[in-house]
């Protein structure tokens, strides 16, 4: 009864292969443990012990049975676990140690296929010994459950959450299995250290998504005329296969690889790719990339093309996401033949028939995961990192000559250098600062931006790895990564490059690129542009139709023949607008924080499925008028987007900034009804800025006052935030901090964040 059954064991690898077959691949080529023993408990299910050295006590060295779950009711123990979990609030739970899985198969039936359960279970020998005697098909089949065995690798815990950030951004929940934590020790602690991190990048991603998609989808429409009319990097598939490629990033040690790249032998047997921040810095050191790659969102980085001419970025390609600030296309110094696109798919839904093949690209969280992306699309390899530190190299945030350092340059004084703007750059971010290792074995700080991109190239290197291809770290310095193999730049360059890949990177360029510019297309896309404008209002008025009919029904929530009617013509409604294609799914594209408080509410409707069906009516009742509101605001705001893309076909102005600060303008106060902005000084007793003790007076100057007067200056500023725990102390200081009705003295410890 307690042997192994095939027929078990592969009905369950079936059953886990939907959610993670590399990890079932591991499993059949495993020995299950013969190391077991196994009992049938008084309640029937199975439980097993498994020998444990003692480590302590009279019996230390000796090898003890331990009980891999109750060895009297497994179940019933499972049921206990699971049951100090909310699984309606947490859609992701993850589980330090397998054992033989009966909490995790409590944890599955109450999830359901709502969430994820990701466990960690180092023992694979273990885990198929248990999977060929435990039947867990039912709850395998009706939930979504992924094992990891690597609990140091982070590639393995992004593959096992891959595409469910607005979970992770929803909630997640850490979980011992008693029974398994002395087994695991020290594994345990770094999984979920390595985890944690991997859901802060993911955070981070949705958090990015719902603040930046306003943006995102006005400078995707902003820059509708370049992806509509203009060429796409689709003719550049696989142009340059086998050659190799030098991704140039803006990492502080870029400026020790500078004087390699001048050679003009790189250019010639190299494809290179750069990031827009370092274009000039590479032509002024006679360094001329083939293609520049641009996505950022900020319209401040048109100052990477201040000052230069055509002429300046001649054979210079600029490959554009879409979504990057219409400042970056309308900046560029080269002809408009010389910006491509890059596929997007919203845009292509925007155009309907008029769409055309411009080149599917994975999106990229930073520029340089865009460099990497376009590197592969042109079947580079192998493809060689330089200046990507992802960390602060030697104390640096950025490279030399950076525009930034333009920013700076008029405070700049034998008291206030570049290095002290720029370790003061990185002591602002402590909170989120966090020890890696680099490519020499040496401790180096990094950021949780920074992590994140980190998180997301190993991803990338280790997909190429898996097809056979080749990531060479080149970069000198920064956070070591995992799949990419450190190298010497110097070596690299000998080694690697192909005479003639420049003159092979020409010819591609000849190749026709789609482009068409003539006035019927443009006539075409602004006739496009007119219907969905007309649908995107119509949705926003039936979504406050349809609001009405719900609390019609909430508010006579008693009378069912009523709510009945009443869903009848919401229906009729929701018909109507969902064949608004595309304009319906353009709108919830927008809609993102409606999207994902709709999906917390269903899932907390479906769990809970137990209620009473006129409670369950009511949620939904509550749900739906939630969605429809922000669906019909979310329209609104379409419809004024769309339109302003329609003036941008028509030669208005390209917007480079949200509406509220082109409205307030760089020179302008704010516009009435615009929301205040505080500048605010934070004091730490006993320390400055900069985590080190404060030296007193600075030049005959009180620091704090210099600063908050300095502040004070600034015409964009309602005014100063002191937050301290010594407010009186602060108060009695003099100067502005007494005097100044723009200045607040708050008190750290109680401070909510809001100034006034």
């Amino acid at each position: 009864m307690t042997g192994a059954n095939p027929a078990i064991l592969e009905a369950n690898l079936r059953g886990l292969a939907r959610t993670c077959p590399a990890m079932v691949a591991v499993i059949r080529t495993t020995t299950p443990r013969a190391d077991l023993t196994w009992v049938v408990t008084p309640s029937g299910a199975l439980s097993a012990t498994m020998p444990e050295v003692a480590t302590a006590g009279p019996m230390r060295g000796t090898a003890l049975p331990r009980w891999l779950a109750s060895r009297k009711n497994p179940e019933g123990e499972g049921r206990e676990l699971a049951g100090a979990v909310s699984v309606a609030q947490t859609p992701v739970v993850v589980v330090a140690g397998f054992g033989l899985g009966y909490h995790v198969a409590e944890l599955a039936r109450r999830m359901k296929r709502t969430g994820l359960i990701v466990v960690l279970e180092p023992d694979v020998g273990l885990l198929r010994a248990a999977l060929e005697r435990i039947d867990c098909t039912e709850w395998l089949d009706g939930s979504n459950v992924v094992i990891v065995s690597d609990a140091g690798s982070d590639t393995a815990i992004g593959d096992a959450v891959a595409g469910l950030d607005p979970m992770l951004a929803l909630g997640v929940k850490l979980v011992d299995h008693p029974a398994s934590l002395s087994r695991l020790g020290g594994v345990r602690s770094e999984f979920f250290e390595r985890f944690t991190r991997v859901l802060r990048a993911a955070r981070m991603n949705v958090v990015t998504t719902l603040v930046q998609t306003e943006a995102t989808l006005r400078n995707l429409t902003q820059n509708l005329d370049h992806y509509a009319l203009g060429g796409g990097v689709e003719p550049l598939r696989g142009a340059l296969t086998g050659r190799p490629a030098l991704l140039i990033a803006a990492g502080p040690s870029l400026q020790r690889s500078l004087a390699l790249l001048e050679d003009p032998a790189v250019r010639d047997g190299f494809v290179i790719i750069a990031v827009q921040t370092v274009l000039k810095t590479l032509l002024a050191r006679g360094i001329r990339p083939h293609f520049v790659t641009a996505l950022d969102f900020h319209e401040i980085s048109r100052r990477f093309y201040e000052g230069l001419t055509a002429r300046d970025v001649e054979g210079v390609t600029l490959v554009v996401e879409p979504k990057v600030n219409p400042a970056v296309t309308e900046a560029w110094p080269g002809p408009a033949g010389s910006i491509r696109c890059t596929g997007d798919a919203f845009l292509d839904e925007l155009l309907g028939t008029l769409a055309r093949p411009m080149g599917a690209i994975s999106p990229g969280a930073t520029v340089a995961h865009l460099n990497h992306h376009l590197a592969r699309h042109l079947g580079c390899d192998p493809v060689i990192l330089v200046g990507q530190d992802l960390g602060f190299t030697d104390g640096q945030y950025y490279a030399d000559r950076a525009a930034i350092h333009d920013v700076w340059a008029g405070e700049l004084s034998p008291v206030r250098t570049l290095e002290m703007f720029e370790w003061e750059r990185i002591a602002r971010m402590r909170p989120q600062l966090t020890k890696q290792t680099d490519v020499l074995g040496r401790p180096i700080y990094t950021d949780e931006q920074m992590h994140t991109y980190l998180v997301g190239f190993q991803r990338m290197f280790a997909e190429d790895a898996r097809r056979g291809l080749t990531t060479l770290d080149a970069t000198g310095g920064g956070v070591r990564k995992q799949h990419a193999e450190p190298v010497d730049l110097g070596e690299t360059l000998a080694r690697y490059g192909v005479a003639g890949t420049g003159a092979m990177v020409e010819r591609a360029l000849s190749r026709p690129d789609g482009s068409d510019r003539s006035a019927a297309r443009s006539r075409a896309v602004k006739e496009r542009l007119s219907g969905l404008i007309r649908d995107v209002r119509l949705i926003a008025r039936r979504s406050r139709e349809t609001a009405g009919h719900l609390r019609d029904m909430a508010d006579h929530h008693a009378d069912q023949a009523r709510v009945n009617r009443l869903i009848g013509k919401v229906e009729a409604i929701r018909d109507e607008v969902t064949a608004l294609a595309p304009a319906f799914g353009m709108v919830e594209r927008l809609n993102q924080t409606g999207t994902l408080n709709r999906t917390k509410a269903d899932r907390k409707i479906y769990i809970e499925n137990d209620q009473d069906p006129m409670a369950v009516q009511r949620a939904q009742i509550e749900r739906d008028l939630t969605n429809v509101t922000w669906l019909g605001d979310a329209a609104d705001q379409l419809a004024e987007i769309l339109s302003e893309s329609l003036g941008v076909m028509e030669g208005k102005p390209r917007r480079t900034r949200p509406p509220a600060a082109a409205a307030a303008g760089p020179d302008k106060d704010a516009a009435e009804g615009e929301e205040r902005v505080w500048g605010v000084v934070s004091l730490r007793p006993g320390f400055s800025g900069l985590g080190m003790a404060p030296a007193g007076a600075w030049m005959g100057a009180d620091p704090l006052v210099s600063t908050v007067a300095r502040l004070l200056k600034s015409r964009m500023l309602e005014g100063v935030a002191v937050v301290c725990d010594d407010g009186g102390g602060a108060r009695r200081r003099p100067g502005p901090l007494a005097d100044s009705p723009r200045v607040r003295v708050l008190d750290g410890r109680a401070w909510n964040g809001a100034p006034a």
